[in-house]
């Protein structure tokens, strides 16, 4: 069973990578007040092993001092993104920066959801189980469940919207480049115009010439035939 777990948590693992490698650097660089998070993280895991030490570090540790910052980093990669899909609506910049964009939100949007799993819940005091039991009031909802359930419905909202904007944008694209081909195909037979009015001009200019000549020849074998007295 447990074989058929860790099987399955592969490609959970392999999606949260890049937000777990952030985490590291976080930890790596990262200081509070009580001192380095990464002299902290080792103290906990020596104390309490990886699993359970790793679980008290994001709750004790991380979660209290970076939570917001973590939100922060989302919203301002949320902002980047769609700067990104304007400046390519615009075609100022390629579409690669789009994915870039989206990878790094995708990233920070892990990270967060990482923080918010490891966020401490509140505790039910007596009062809110009273009012929940007796009179018939169920407690308020977790706030940070709340707002992460919020952010990722309204992050749904703006890349559904980005998505529309980048399909309407390659449609537009896609019209200029058949603009191009039209206005090359109208370019080419323009020169083959010019090129037969060319032709037909030479020729008549041609013909002239030759008339001319012609006429000169007459007139000069005439003159020669002509008795002298």
């Amino acid at each position: 069973m447990g074989f058929i777990r860790a099987l399955l948590f592969i490609p959970v693992l392999v999606c949260a990578l890049p937000a777990l490698i952030v985490l590291y650097v976080l930890i790596l660089i990262g200081e509070v007040n009580e001192g380095p998070l990464r002299s902290l993280y080792a103290a906990e895991i020596r104390k309490f092993g990886f699993k359970a030490g790793f679980r008290r570090f994001m709750q004790n540790i991380f979660v209290p001092s970076y939570r917001n910052h973590t939100q922060s980093f989302v919203l301002g990669a949320a902002g980047f993104l769609v700067m990104a899909v304007g400046l390519r609506g615009l075609g100022v910049i390629a579409v690669e920066w789009v994915y870039v964009a989206l990878g790094i939100e995708f990233m920070l949007l892990t990270l967060w959801a990482l923080t918010m799993y490891f966020a401490p819940e509140e505790k039910m005091g007596e009062d809110a189980l009273t009012n929940g039991n007796g009179g018939g009031k169920q407690a308020a909802p977790l706030t940070s469940s709340k707002e992460l359930v919020e952010g990722v419905r309204e992050l749904s909202t703006h890349i559904a919207f980005l998505e529309r904007r980048l399909a309407v944008t390659e449609s537009k694209f896609e019209g200029l480049g058949k603009l191009d081909s039209a206005m090359q195909t109208l370019s080419t037979r323009l020169n083959l115009l010019v090129s037969d009015q060319f032709n037909i001009r030479v020729r008549k200019e041609f013909e002239l010439l030759l008339s001319e000549m012609a006429r000169r020849s007459t007139e000069e074998k005439g003159q020669s035939d002509e008795p002298r007295p």
